[in-house]
């Protein structure tokens, strides 16, 4: 029997059950993340709870199970992902100017994926707002385009406010221009 057309479902010792495909769709995962944390190796690190049963050669999971492990694993990682990770303190005066390498330097990014957070965020600074990055406290025109400057408790409360963690920041994947935001 199906749920939807997609999922697999039996009852396994008197248990909605499915397979790793079904828990795939089920849990909105990919099957190759679904077969890394069912893996026999992983289960005592992931909590990926054992089979019901073996049946036609395929693992059969209840449910509920699944709906714990949803819970106990990708909510708590998306949770830790989502959580406020980034605390800096600056010191010196909160109203001096911090160019644009120095906050890129402190929010540990490449000068690609800097040029790309410009590129998303000037069609927001012109129209007085903040973009993709907080919109500049000064512009001025540079040798090789414009030259931005923020105040320094900008930046600090900008970084201490935002979203993300260490391992996986959203940052843009693809090749910026060189000299964008330079």
């Amino acid at each position: 029997m199906s749920a939807g057309g997609c999922v697999e479902l039996r009852v396994v010792n008197d248990r909605l059950c499915t397979n790793r495909r079904g828990a795939a769709e089920y849990l909105n995962r990919s099957l190759e993340t679904i077969n890394r944390v069912a893996s026999p190796k992983h289960r005592p690190t992931t909590g990926w709870r054992e089979p019901v049963d073996v049946v036609d050669g395929q693992e059969w999971y209840a449910l509920e199970d699944l709906d714990v492990f949803n819970a106990s694993y990708f909510q708590v990682k998306w949770t830790a992902r989502m959580a406020r990770v980034h605390q800096v303190s600056l010191e010196g005066d909160p109203d001096e100017l911090i160019n644009a390498k120095e906050f890129r330097t402190l929010i540990r990014v490449t000068h690609g994926a800097w040029s790309k957070y410009v590129e998303k965020s000037v069609p927001a600074w012109e129209e007085d707002r903040d973009g993709y990055l907080i919109k500049p406290d000064l512009e001025e025109p540079g040798r090789r385009g414009i030259i931005r400057s923020w105040k320094r408790h900008r930046v600090e409360s900008w970084i201490n406010n935002r979203t993300g963690s260490a391992s996986s920041t959203g940052r843009p994947k693809q090749d910026a221009q060189p000299d964008a935001g330079g």
